[in-house]
């Protein structure tokens, strides 16, 4: 059985990916194993965060400073997605999704700092959620 960290990396790969081809995560679900593929968290985590993306690139995006989401290596860019989603929509408690999100930069990050900028972005949507 996967853990729920093996499940949020990927997520993190399908949505990479997702930015990177022409497929759509249906079609890379079927590409994946099958306890990945099944999984209701890969999947209500996959429809939530394409459903709410423009409100989740605008939480991001307001708590970038000097900084727009464009300009964020595409690896950075997911990872606050998921988090940011997880923050704001689910009942991950806050510090459990900064920390996961924290590890995946170290592990993907084009940047060596990168998990430093990733962890301010989102103790900043912390603060300025109603949550």
């Amino acid at each position: 059985m996967k853990s729920r960290h093996e499940l949020r990396e990927a997520v993190f790969k399908i949505l990479f990916q997702i930015e990177n081809t022409e497929l759509d995560y249906k079609e890379l679900l079927e590409l994946e194993q099958e306890e990945i593929a099944n999984s209701s968290y890969v999947n209500n985590t996959l429809t939530e965060i394409i459903d709410k993306l423009e409100e989740i690139d605008n939480i991001i995006s307001n708590n970038l400073k000097d900084w727009k989401l464009e300009r964020l290596s595409k690896m950075d860019r997911q990872i606050l997605r998921i988090s940011a989603y997880e923050i704001l929509h689910s009942d991950i408690p806050y510090k459990v999704s900064i920390n996961e999100a924290v590890e995946l930069s170290k592990k993907y990050s084009e940047k060596d700092e990168s998990y430093k900028f990733i962890n301010g972005v989102l103790k900043g949507i912390v603060e300025t959620s109603t949550k």
